[in-house]
């Protein structure tokens, strides 16, 4: 038998508690879905929230301003990753200067939007409605973004988190998981029983009930039983035991079962929101950041040629250190694009420069990329979708190029 999704079923949403699958309730509504073709491409999206700060993740140690700025968080020139002269790496993040110098890791820094605001709460939302400034928008920028994939098939998205993330709420199917393994009956001393039992109620009905229920029973047997969902990673890949690491290890396992999903989001909960002690709390995430995503792409091998992955937030942090040695909210962030379709091995966008004469309200790093020109950019060349008309009220420019 091929391991084949088509006309199989990913979930979304509630009711099907009964069933007692396990996954959150919001991830619980069943809805047919076939594959895309073999080979398709993947966007991933992993989402930093709490406002990671891109000063010191792309250290611009070449800007005359930095350590004054900077003070006694400042990344030493000594202890930089140098990638160009201007910019480096944090130390932390050493494991990222391979695949920046393999070409298939590039940096945007000063990248946001001023409506977006300094809000936890406001610029997330805003950020993944892809609307800043609008809090009506109904669906999610990545939820539009699947629907406008090209043919008959139903494209769908997976999402590793608690629950069903802004940026893919809407009608189309996705599947919401923190752990893959917990799909399946929670009866765990009786599970024959229990099956036996769900099947033949389901099984007995001919209503649209009974087609959730053994739906639902279908894609169960799928997930449970595809060899590249259980397989351990790949090529000496040792992802770390943190939320980043165990979610990209479980996309990549989606990815390599050839399971027709297209968008994958990773959730990585608000650790980067440093007010104090901040060299500390970075070394710690940064140090799984990079060691996650250098076993993504070792585990995924050649498959990464299909895959685009981009790590964002919600906004950066000020440009200088507070009196606790950290940073508060800021406006422009720093993204890390990763991939086989990237072209890597460059730090991209416009600089705009430390002075206090060029930061943002004489406090914050200046935007000089709009996020929604990337994440169109990224739409149309991983979904092969139009992007034009993808976020409500903006015309999308042609991107920084970034990918390919």
């Amino acid at each position: 038998m091929a391991w084949d999704i088509s006309r199989r079923v990913f979930l979304r949403g509630a009711g099907l508690a009964a069933v007692g699958v396990g996954f959150h309730p919001s991830s619980l509504v069943v809805r047919a879905a076939e594959a895309a073709q073999a080979g398709s491409r993947v966007l991933v999206q992993v989402f930093l929230r709490g406002g990671c700060d891109g000063l010191n993740l792309c250290v611009p140690h070449g800007d005359p301003e930095y350590y004054a700025l900077r003070g006694a968080i400042a990344i030493g020139r000594n202890e930089v990753i140098n990638l160009d002269g201007q910019f480096g790496l944090h130390p932390a993040l050493a494991p990222l200067k391979a695949l920046y110098d393999e070409g298939r890791l590039a940096l945007l820094p000063a990248v946001g939007n001023y409506t977006l605001g300094r809000s936890h709460f406001d610029a997330q939302d805003f950020m993944e409605s892809g609307t800043p400034g609008n809090k009506t928008t109904a669906t999610g920028w990545l939820d539009r973004g699947i629907s406008r994939v090209p043919g008959n098939a139903v494209m769908e998205a997976v999402a590793f988190s608690s629950q069903l993330p802004r940026s893919l709420l809407g009608p189309e199917p996705v599947l919401v998981a923190q752990t893959l393994a917990t799909f399946d009956l929670r009866a765990r001393n009786w599970r024959a029983e229990a099956e036996t039992l769900l099947r033949t109620m389901y099984d007995a009905r001919e209503d649209g009930v009974g087609q959730v229920g053994r739906d639902t029973f279908e894609a169960m047997n799928v997930l449970l039983r595809t060899p590249a969902i259980m397989a351990p990673p790949a090529g000496g890949a040792v992802y770390p035991s943190s939320p980043v690491g165990n979610s990209l290890r479980q996309a990549a396992q989606i990815i390599k079962a050839g399971l027709g999903t297209r968008a994958i989001f990773v959730n990585v909960p608000g650790a980067f929101d440093s007010h104090s002690n901040q060299l500390a709390a970075h070394t710690l995430e940064f140090t799984r950041l990079a060691d996650a995503l250098a076993a993504f792409a070792r585990d995924l091998g050649g498959q990464l040629d299909d895959v685009a992955l981009m790590v964002t937030t919600e906004f950066g942090r000020v440009a200088f250190v507070n009196d606790s040695a950290s940073t508060d909210h800021g406006s422009a962030h720093c993204m890390i694009l990763m991939g086989g379709s990237v072209r890597g091995g460059r730090v991209y966008g416009s600089w705009p420069g430390l002075a206090r004469s060029q930061l943002y309200q004489e406090r914050d790093l200046a935007v000089t990329t709009d996020y929604r020109d990337v994440f169109a950019e990224l739409a149309r060349t991983q979904l092969g979708v139009d992007a034009s008309s993808l976020f409500p009220g903006y015309t999308p420019g042609p991107g920084p190029g970034i990918v390919s």
